[in-house]
């Protein structure tokens, strides 16, 4: 499917090698030798915490990066061949705050030029969402949480892309909205009217 990449050059191995106590290379060795270019994503991340306790989340991380390096996804890629984006960024305020101040910056007019429909709101003790459609058929996840005193961080999942030029471009825009955002003042208005 893409081109193999060496354990060493992997943009996490260093974390994943921090978060297991076993290089990317290692991890590869094994599961090569125990017939992990056979198996499917489940069955690999399920290998590893069975045989190697690992846990759970780091088990996740090394699966997808062997995928990686095996050829079989790339950088981006799910498992189920799509790609996303994602960009995050402290900011100040509460979550509620933070998530109002998101919703009306995301006025219709810059909605329509990222060909976002009408997003939905929704919360939950800790967590305060906000989520569109995409005209090409992928989803947009505002997620914000309380970070530290005064502070939240907003995070931007976009999923569903089709290709990895898809994701690389949503990237950058992501980037660039984030920057409009947080370079406005926090209790300042957009400018951009209400919905």
């Amino acid at each position: 499917m893409s081109d193999q990449i060496l354990p060493q050059d992997h943009p996490h191995a260093a974390r994943l090698e921090n978060g297991t106590g076993t290089s990317l290379a290692e991890w590869t060795d094994r599961l090569d030798a125990a017939g992990g270019r056979d198996l499917d994503h489940t069955a690999i991340a399920r290998m590893l915490v069975q045989r190697w306790e690992v846990e759970e989340w780091w088990a996740q991380g090394v699966t997808v990066a062997y995928e990686q390096v095996i050829g079989r996804r790339v950088v981006g890629q799910s498992c189920d061949g799509d790609f996303s984006a994602s960009a995050s960024r402290t900011v100040p305020g509460t979550p509620t705050q933070v998530r109002d101040r998101w919703d009306a910056f995301m006025a219709e007019a810059r909605r329509d030029g990222l060909g976002l429909e009408e997003p939905s709101l929704s919360d939950t003790a800790t967590w305060r969402y906000w989520r569109a459609a995409v005209a090409d058929g992928s989803r947009v996840s505002v997620n914000i949480t309380a970070k530290d005193e005064g502070r939240s961080t907003l995070g931007i999942e976009h999923k569903g892309l089709e290709t990895a030029d898809a994701r690389t471009a949503w990237k950058d825009a992501w980037k660039g909205v984030l920057g409009e955002f947080t370079a406005l003042p926090a209790t300042t208005s957009t400018g951009q009217g209400d919905r």
